[in-house]
């Protein structure tokens, strides 16, 4: 089986819906339970690129492997070298919000603004928006808030909206400075616009 896999994710055209597709079709179920723990494993050991790929696959279909992958996934703090599979990583940890999951973002974020990782940095900042413990990144806003442009700072506070409400917006402009409180201010209604066409439409 672990052949099987491991051939579509180093050959294949589109190894994350390829993988879905192979699993979705074995017969009978035990089957498909052998092939998510050889994925498992190919997540936690393989190649980065295997890893990437499995990972992707998993935090899409597997949710009951999250909580028991990132217990082992986020004990490596070798950023620099396992650059390729933070992304499914963070993405995994928001979902979970465990406190060592939100420490784990948290050192992410540090990391990707101290190497100047923008993708890094503002899929992490995200992930990070759409849990619970959001104020712990509220100084990251206020720096995006001053120094960021227009387009930027409306589609990451509209992003906030609809992740943690208006509630929980008014919330967090009041943490803001008065400088940065007024930018925001002034920029309301393209933020309400950018809610309403660009992640309302998506619900």
């Amino acid at each position: 089986m672990k052949t099987e896999l491991l051939n579509i994710i180093n050959n294949a055209d589109e190894p994350v819906y390829e993988l879905d597709s192979y699993i979705a079709a074995l017969e009978p179920e035990c089957k498909k339970d052998i092939a998510w723990k050889e994925l498992k494993q190919i997540a936690l050991s393989g190649k980065l690129q295997q890893r990437f790929i499995a990972l992707t696959v998993i935090s899409e279909n597997k949710p009951i492997y999250l909580e028991q992958l990132t217990s082992e996934l986020i004990g490596e703090k070798h950023f620099a070298k396992n650059e390729l599979i933070l992304k499914p990583i963070v993405n995994i940890c928001s979902t979970l919000m465990k406190e060592e999951h939100i420490s784990f973002m948290q050192d992410v974020l540090d990391y990707a603004a101290k190497n100047d990782k923008e993708f890094l940095y503002e899929l992490t900042l995200r992930n990070l928006l759409a849990t619970s413990s959001w104020e712990n990144v509220i100084e990251e806003l206020i720096k995006v808030v001053s120094t960021s442009d227009e387009l930027t700072i409306v589609d990451l506070l509209a992003f906030f909206i609809n992740e943690q409400g208006i509630q929980g917006y008014q919330s967090l402009v009041k943490h803001f400075p008065s400088v940065e409180q007024r930018k925001v201010n002034e920029l309301d209604k393209k933020i309400k616009k950018r809610l309403k066409d660009g992640y309302q439409n998506l619900k």
